[in-house]
């Protein structure tokens, strides 16, 4: 796997596969498990949204989708029904709902013949969204875990000529439909960050010719300069309680881990090795884990906000870098020889799995929730992006028809 350093050189030398303009993304489901939750969602009355769900559940790798024919009987919203036919069927728990302006539910518990809940939610301009309000509701209560269905992505598309390429940013909701251009530039757009109350974006933008930071307001579309320092300026990453980002900046000569101020003051140098070290997430408000290439190929460090020499944290794999941490979950890029994975990281434990399967995937990001990681990776010569459960068990490639797309960043919870 190329050096993060050397990515970003390539980048801005306009290395991208080039592209036409469409840059809305298509789910196309490529694992699936069939030792999950067995869950039957039956096609819901005056609307589709059963597809909707359904995707969002499969996606986590937790539940086995259970084929509404094997009911044996018709099921609706309030109806009675049959548990023999339920429970031959395999299904525990089976999903009847009614669609009219308002999205109602219910889930229904095939084993004991009980309404386990019933649920109403509220009309949208952005139907789909009702649908994974819905996923959300249905994984919390058959797993204990909040859902993150409801949440969004960022991402970066390029298309056009090699040396006349668009760039846009965009953020979309988790599965990919409803995107929006939040910005359109013929110069380099990289390493879109969230703001933890999912307001804002920062990102990297080479439209004044060199690297600089940028944050914009997701609602106005106003813009500000957070970091235009000599040299590069890269990798931002907003601290969970918003008042910080930390950065690479290689004003000093070599890449290292900067703090600053969330309205651009107050910048402080927190790592000062002859290594480059870049790629900073936060752990905590007080712990930031980093990629550094101190030990002679890139790993994973850990620091605190005071600074001082950071601790090597990764030791499996001769290559680990891009760190996005959720809870004790880290996820990673890994460098297992022949390819580059998705690996995840229990941080106490330090035990990992890999559970991406592309030649070469990069830029994870995971969902608040843990459960599921968003990567970069490739399929017929161009970038696409591509979820993965955390189990490994599932995956969903998110492909447009033509643009290249890399840089995804999961959003956080945005209600």
């Amino acid at each position: 796997m190329k050096h993060p350093l050397i990515v970003l050189l390539l980048f801005v030398s306009g290395l991208m596969v080039s592209m036409t303009s469409r840059a809305e993304l298509v789910i196309r489901i490529t694992d699936g498990t069939n030792d999950g939750i067995p869950v039957m969602i039956v096609p819901f009355q005056g609307g589709d949204l059963a597809g909707v769900i359904e995707a969002d559940l499969q996606r986590t790798g937790l539940f086995t989708l259970i084929d509404p024919a094997k009911a044996g009987q018709a099921l609706g919203l309030g109806q009675p029904f049959q548990t023999e036919p339920l429970r031959a069927s395999g299904a525990e728990y089976v999903i009847v709902g009614k669609q009219a302006g308002s999205l109602e539910f219910e889930i229904l518990n095939a084993a004991t013949g009980q309404r386990a809940a019933g649920y109403r939610i509220a009309q949208s301009s952005n139907t789909r969204r009702m649908g994974h309000k819905a996923a959300d509701l249905i994984f919390e209560r058959l797993t204990g875990k909040r859902g993150a269905f409801d949440t969004q992505v960022a991402y970066v598309s390029a298309s056009g000529p090699p040396k006349a390429q668009t760039y846009q940013l965009i953020v979309a909701d988790a599965d990919g439909f409803n995107p929006r251009t939040i910005l359109r530039s013929n110069k380099p757009v990289m390493s879109p960050s969230w703001a933890p109350d999912g307001s804002r974006l920062a990102y990297v933008s080479y439209e004044s010719d060199r690297s600089v930071i940028y944050v914009q307001d997701l609602v106005s579309g106003a813009k500000r300069v957070l970091a235009d320092h000599p040299g590069m300026n890269a990798a931002p990453a907003w601290s969970p309680d918003g008042r910080f980002l930390a950065m690479s900046l290689s004003q000093e000569g070599n890449p290292d881990i900067y703090l600053m101020d969330a309205n651009g003051g107050g910048l402080r140098q927190i790592t000062t090795t002859k290594a480059i070290d870049t790629e900073p997430a936060w752990a905590n408000n007080n712990t930031i884990i980093y990629t550094s290439d101190e030990s002679g190929r890139p790993q994973l460090y850990r620091t605190t906000v005071a600074g001082g020499e950071g601790s090597r944290l990764t030791f499996t794999g001769e290559y680990n870098a891009a760190p996005s941490i959720v809870g004790n979950t880290i996820a990673m890029v890994r460098d297992i020889g022949s390819a580059n994975r998705i690996a995840l990281m229990n941080a106490a434990s330090k035990d990992s799995r890999l559970v991406s399967e592309g030649s070469y995937d990069e830029s994870p990001a995971l969902a608040p929730n843990g459960e599921m990681v968003i990567y970069a990776t490739e399929a017929g010569g161009r970038g696409v992006l591509a979820v993965a459960s955390a189990n490994g068990k599932a995956r969903q490639v998110l492909a447009t028809q033509v643009d290249d797309v890399r840089d995804p960043a999961w959003s956080p919870y945005l209600d």
